[in-house]
């Protein structure tokens, strides 16, 4: 199954240089990615922000094999409104961040391959049409990494 989800909605995850819309309804969470993406490159190193996130996006980060490392940029408002998600993102990563922020971007990254995706998805199970795009190695992952680099390196730590 985990093959599957990369053959059938990003048939392109693992050429250099790609660029590809998507437009999905329900078929896949951007957490859903994650296990099917390193299964295909091995470890890798990720970088993640959201507005919004769910109990099933952060446990299918804690029981993903292959993650090296992981930073998240969340928006301010989980401090008053989802503490209890906030306290179980700090048992999954240390490297937690918070800013107003209505981004939503999955970068990740290993020494062979670079894999992202920029869209409305936020990290949860969504029942609306959702649309973006997946990039691969290129102009289009440096930019979006060293953006996220410089939210994350700005923003307010996360101390739990």
């Amino acid at each position: 199954m985990k093959k599957h989800l990369l053959d059938l909605f990003f048939p392109l995850a693992l050429e250099p240089g790609v660029i590809e819309p998507f437009m999905n309804k329900g078929d896949w969470a951007v957490h859903d990615v994650l296990p099917s993406l390193l299964d295909a490159i091995g470890p890798a190193d990720v970088r993640v922000m959201s507005y919004n996130i769910s109990e099933e996006s952060l446990r299918a980060f804690s029981e993903v094999e292959g993650i090296r490392s992981m930073k998240m940029v969340l928006d301010e408002g989980i401090q008053r409104h989802k503490i209890d998600l906030l306290l179980f993102a700090s048992s999954i990563t240390s490297d937690i961040r918070i800013e107003h922020n209505h981004a939503k971007v999955l970068l990740v990254e290993n020494e062979s391959y670079a894999f992202g995706i920029v869209g409305s998805a936020n990290l949860n199970r969504a029942s609306r049409y959702e649309s973006g795009f997946y990039f691969t190695n290129g102009r289009h992952y440096a930019y979006f990494r060293n953006c996220f680099d410089h939210i994350f390196d700005n923003a307010l730590p996360v101390e739990v």
